[in-house]
């Protein structure tokens, strides 16, 4: 693979990210149905409020059957938040494993962080359990090394991406952990004003918003608008 500046850094570790990933969220199995059914209470009650034996009421096993696969609620916790993790990674690794768009570093870099927000959303749609568990369960503090270093994994890319738009001048010159946290943070505020709205997160919203988004971190040269003086 050649690695060519901040940009092939980035794809790089995306595809690192995902080696040894194990199987998503979509993969079978009895594991795989307990895991779903921790997310889904997790995400709703949160990780202290829900106890195993109401994990396996919900996944239609016995107590002692997730006693088989995870030898504490903390273990199965962290096979719960890397299992989301890791769909998580599979579903923006494509962002950074594409080839960039056509255009100047603005259009690259703006196309990239609007394929990373639709990806975000699309992940909300189809797994709302897992993106809302890993949305109020960010660094918890039942997390193993594994867990945190997936995490640091799963990141690199994103922080390769802006440090590298940053050093183009296409970024605003924030923090890359502040501004990862921010633009999250946009995208948790809109999947849960959706979802209090009953409004559906389709492909024009995030179209609209992830627009409205980019706007916030450009740099401002990057980001104003072209004003046509016409004549007087």
């Amino acid at each position: 693979m050649t690695v060519d500046g901040g940009d092939g850094m980035a794809r790089a570790a995306a595809l690192v990210a995902l080696q040894g990933a194990g199987a998503p969220l979509a993969a079978g199995g009895r594991a795989a149905g307990i895991i779903e059914a921790a997310l889904a209470l997790f995400a709703q009650r949160g990780f202290d409020a829900t106890s195993v034996p109401e994990i396996a009421a919900a996944a239609k096993v016995g107590t002692g059957t997730i006693y088989r696969y995870f030898d504490t609620k903390e273990a199965l916790g962290n096979a719960a938040w890397q299992a989301a993790k890791r769909s998580l990674a599979l579903a923006i690794a494509p962002v950074f494993t594409a080839p960039p768009a056509p255009g100047t570093p603005a259009d690259q870099c703006r196309a990239r962080f609007m394929g990373l927000w639709k990806a975000g959303g699309t992940f909300a749609r189809e797994w709302p359990a897992a993106f809302h568990f890993l949305e109020f369960h960010h660094e918890p503090r039942f997390l193993d090394r594994q867990s945190l270093r997936l995490s640091e994994q799963m990141m690199a890319p994103i922080h390769g991406w802006i440090a590298d738009a940053q050093a183009k001048g296409v970024m605003v010159p924030l923090h890359g952990e502040a501004l990862a946290a921010l633009v999250w943070g946009a995208l948790g505020g809109l999947v849960r004003h959706t979802v209090m709205m009953n409004q559906p997160l389709d492909d024009r919203l995030l179209e609209e918003t992830g627009a409205a988004q980019w706007h916030a971190v450009a740099a401002p040269a990057v980001s104003a608008p072209v004003v046509s003086l016409g004549t007087a």
